[in-house]
């Protein structure tokens, strides 16, 4: 097997306990605001020192910093205002619903990515990835459905926090389009994570304070060790030997590494009609990304 596709496995696996440790970190009395601000600030401590190693021939990281112009801070500013948000929302949702549910629905964010793309860039959806975006939207409402008939306003608000994630995370990376033109990645995500926990600190007095105990420390330490440097840096490092795409369709596997960790941490099973339509989400989704990347246009032209 390719050593890029071992990197995209281990990614996967390490994002996916990402909704479980921050339900684990719920469960030991931090709020929502602190976690996301904690798991910030460490991960940008972590790579700080990074950007002052020179290269050979190449100046230190940190120089790249000094290119972006004006317009480029402020949107940086704005991703950081929109990952600030996603993070509120979504760990938010994590208190509210199943964690199979709420990660489920948080990763239909490419829907609103091109759903914002065409509103705001006037870049139309291939219409060949239309089904797909149909079939997702019929799954995030199986899970709505869910708690609609069982009566459970909890459910039903964890949800619609849970989409409000994913329409945050996709206005963070429009944001990011505009903002990393001259700026190398490195330099760029610790900006980023510093402004964003930065942000997150000033919400702090008007969302419960900080409140972090020892043991959801640890939580937000794996948070940042684990889901964001060994998770999502995978799939940095294995992007310059495989496709996008199959990252892409990798992450989808993020919703069933969760319910998997959701099961072994807290014995949590999602309901029959929630698990039903985090599949159909997944499904969906998957053929969204086969008509983005020119997939289905492909087979159907070989048939």
């Amino acid at each position: 097997m390719n050593p890029s596709y071992l990197l995209v496995i281990l990614g996967v696996v390490m994002v996916s306990y990402s909704g479980p440790l921050v339900k684990l970190g719920l469960q030991y009395d931090a709020n929502p605001a602190t976690i996301a601000m904690m798991r910030m600030a460490l991960t940008a401590l972590i790579l700080l020192p990074l950007l002052f190693v020179k290269r050979k021939g190449q100046a230190a990281p940190v120089q790249s910093l000094l290119k972006m112009t004006r317009g480029q801070w402020l949107w940086s500013v704005a991703a950081s205002v929109c990952l600030a948000l996603h993070y509120l929302t979504w760990m938010t949702s994590l208190d509210q619903t199943d964690t199979f549910a709420s990660v489920a629905l948080v990763c239909t964010q490419p829907l609103f990515v091109a759903a914002l793309s065409g509103l705001v860039l006037k870049e139309r959806m291939p219409r060949a990835a239309i089904p797909g975006a149909a079939v997702a939207v019929i799954g995030a409402l199986l899970i709505a459905l869910n708690a609609l008939l069982g009566g459970v306003s909890g459910d039903l608000t964890g949800a619609l926090l849970a989409l409000a994630g994913a329409i945050m995370m996709a206005g963070h990376w429009l944001c990011n389009r505009y903002a990393r033109r001259t700026v190398e990645a490195l330099p760029f995500m610790v900006l980023l994570y510093a402004q964003t926990a930065l942000l997150l600190a000033l919400t702090l007095p008007f969302l419960g304070g900080f409140r972090m105990t020892w043991m959801a420390l640890l939580a937000v330490a794996g948070l940042a060790v684990g889901c964001t440097l060994l998770g999502h840096s995978m799939f940095t490092l294995a992007l310059g030997k495989v496709s996008a795409t199959v990252v892409s369709f990798a992450i989808l596997g993020e919703p069933v590494g969760a319910m998997v960790w959701s099961f072994i941490m807290f014995g949590e099973k999602p309901p029959l009609l929630v698990f039903i339509g985090g599949v159909v989400t997944i499904a969906g989704l998957a053929l969204y990304l086969m008509g983005t990347s020119g997939l289905l246009r492909r087979r159907s032209g070989n048939a």
